[in-house]
């Protein structure tokens, strides 16, 4: 029987949440083994992506994609956290600020499979399509 990714992710979140740093790596360390018996190698992105779920789920985080043409500063990094523990009810943001030169202004936010598009490049369009309805 084969054992899906979102098993393996369930599984290892069970149990490693609340152990020790070395329980963790034992545990994980058998999984591997596991997966590697069960020749299931190749589902290692998709399991540390279910198990990423899970975690954040239960402890309340979001995991935010901020793409801007640069590095963004502290305040405003601040400010889209606490729009996002506000709009998701999470406890904990995570951001990652990506930087993208072919943005002319303006950032794009990614949380989970939500896109909000705040580029200038967005802007303009949505300003052509009204302007031209």
């Amino acid at each position: 029987m084969k054992i899906t990714a979102n098993q393996y992710a369930r599984a290892l979140f069970e149990l490693v949440d609340n152990r020790t740093q070395q329980e963790i790596d034992n545990l994980v360390l058998n999984m591997v083994r596991i997966a590697g018996k069960n020749r299931q190698t190749k589902l290692f992105p998709k399991i540390i992506e279910k198990f990423n779920l899970i975690w954040n789920n239960k402890y309340k985080i979001s995991e935010v994609e901020i793409t801007s043409r640069e590095k963004l500063d502290s305040e405003t990094e601040n400010k889209i956290g606490e729009y996002i523990k506000r709009k998701y009810k999470t406890e904990k943001v995570v951001i990652n600020n990506k930087i993208d030169a072919n943005i002319i202004g303006g950032i794009i936010i990614k949380v989970g499979d939500e896109v909000l598009n705040q580029s200038i490049a967005e802007q303009l369009k949505k300003l052509s399509r009204n302007l031209t309805k």
